[in-house]
């Protein structure tokens, strides 16, 4: 055997311990009892109905929050309220139609969608490893472990057995950034790989409402890993891909139902953050020009018994008159008031696992919002970092955006395609991380941040990777040096 067919063979068996500790360590929680998942907060009808499941009880505290429910009826598909529209629901499609022909034509069992889940997560994760071809086998191994240790972790898990949109915005994340990955290892992004981007990129951008907004980052990122400097039909493919997944996630956006997500982030943008944490709520809707007698409703929550969200005179004094561009304008005006938003947001980017959502079945006999315990020391190394939440953040984007600039000159063409993309998954997460911070309530706000978490702790696992590679070439070259050293000592 060559060394080539060595190299690819140390590879593939890479890949294929990697593949089978995190396929192993995902059935492990989903697939077998008792399983984890994660309960409704609410938004599985989105997705349950255009997919035909809904719930065996209609008992409400046997569905929300406290317990996961595994089993479902099968029921024709009826559309979403509000028309709500997202990449989840083929998922779910894809899922039904499994359980359908494997194990019931009237019952749907949560796994199958898990299996679902899990095996993009697989796929994605092995482009990842797969990108890391080229790097020492100290670097590719560190990559290997942390990328499994990390995303098999509860934090991320849990959320594949259920039916939230925000699985969905992960891993097809995960597929877009892992042919990314591939792109820089290659050097350049063409060919059925440049198609696959953008359709990974598309069904990410569809996935919820806030990620339709990266859609002008990543046809950036697209173009410049395309090779943008060169001419050719690849570049110019690449700037029309963009362009159209721009315009998809325009129409996408404007789609959105207004009562159930626009009307709902509005309303708690303002009354239960804004003016329930003003020093002077009364002073604050005068210089807005908020009615004063709309003060009752600050501190109110939209699904409150009471909340106004359906009334046509409030939807007409309030909803269809404030915006978040009327927000964005009030804390440039009042930067402090900003700054106590962001510390109180900040904390939120460090705690992966909602603490009110339970992860068991109500038949194992746990109380409701249980939260497993296995596989959860990531998740629970960052939750500790929440104490000093805009401080490790700072350190975090800062030093990262700092070593990238620093070495980017000197680096070669890949190695500058990939501070670029490292680059671009920053801004993507920053992004991320102000829409969620500004569009809702804080209250719910780190299960809002699940695609922020992903980004951050992929760039910590390429630093991770990024310092091995940097300490096995020192150790290569004071190698060389040293063998270079020896025939000039014996004369």
């Amino acid at each position: 055997m060559n060394g080539s067919g060595r190299a690819s063979f140390r590879d593939a068996r890479l890949l294929a311990a990697a593949l089978g500790l995190a396929a192993a360590a995902l059935a492990a929680q989903l697939l077998f009892r008792p399983i984890v998942g994660l309960a409704n907060e609410g938004d599985f009808g989105r997705v349950m109905r255009p997919a035909g499941l809904r719930y065996l009880t209609d008992a409400r505290d046997e569905i929300y929050y406290g317990h996961v429910v595994r089993t479902f009826a099968i029921v024709p598909p009826a559309s979403a309220a509000g028309g709500y529209r997202t990449s989840e629901i083929p998922l779910a499609r894809i899922a039904r139609l499994a359980n359908t022909v494997a194990f019931s034509p009237t019952t749907f069992d949560l796994r199958f969608l898990a299996v679902v889940h899990a095996a993009i997560l697989l796929a994605a994760l092995a482009l990842l490893i797969l990108a890391t071809g080229d790097l020492a086998p100290a670097a590719r191994w560190a990559g290997a472990a942390l990328f499994v240790f990390v995303f098999t972790d509860v934090g991320y898990a849990a959320a594949f057995n259920s039916f939230y949109p925000q699985t969905a915005s992960l891993l097809f994340l995960f597929l877009t950034l892992g042919i990314a990955g591939e792109a820089v290892r290659r050097g350049s992004l063409r060919g059925g790989w440049l198609a696959a981007y953008f359709f990974a990129a598309a069904l990410f951008v569809c996935s919820k409402p806030q990620e339709a907004i990266q859609a002008p980052l990543l046809a950036l990122m697209g173009v410049a890993l395309s090779g943008v400097r060169a001419r050719g039909f690849w570049r110019f493919a690449a700037v029309w891909l963009g362009a159209a997944l721009i315009a998809l996630a325009a129409w996408y956006y404007r789609a959105t139902p207004r009562v159930e997500v626009r009307y709902v982030g509005l309303f708690h943008t303002y009354f239960r953050e804004l003016l329930k944490h003003s020093p002077d709520a009364a002073a604050d809707m005068r210089e807005l020009g908020i009615p004063p007698d709309l003060k009752r409703y600050v501190g109110m929550h939209a699904y409150m018994p009471g909340a106004p969200l359906l009334d046509p005179s409030f939807q007409a004094r309030f909803l269809e008159v404030y915006g978040f561009r009327a927000l964005l304008g009030f804390y440039l005006r009042h930067p402090s008031r900003l700054a106590d938003r962001m510390a109180r947001a900040a904390p939120a980017a460090f705690a992966l696992r909602p603490p009110y959502l339970g992860n068991f079945e109500k038949s194992t006999g746990l109380p409701p919002g249980a939260r497993a315990r296995r596989f959860a020391l990531w998740s629970d190394a960052r939750a500790r970092l929440g104490r000093h939440a805009l401080v490790w953040l700072g350190l975090f984007f800062g030093g990262n955006l700092l070593a990238a600039g620093v070495s980017f000159a000197s680096a070669s063409a890949r190695g500058r395609l990939f501070r670029m993309a490292i680059a671009a998954c920053l801004s993507i997460a920053v992004v991320e991380f102000l829409a969620c911070s500004f569009a809702d309530a804080l209250d719910d706000l780190g299960r809002h941040l699940y695609t922020f978490d992903a980004l951050c702790d992929l760039v910590l696992v390429a630093d991770g990777v990024w310092i091995v590679q940097a300490l096995s070439r020192r150790r290569a070259a004071a190698a060389r040096d040293r063998v270079a050293a020896r025939p000039a000592s014996r004369s």
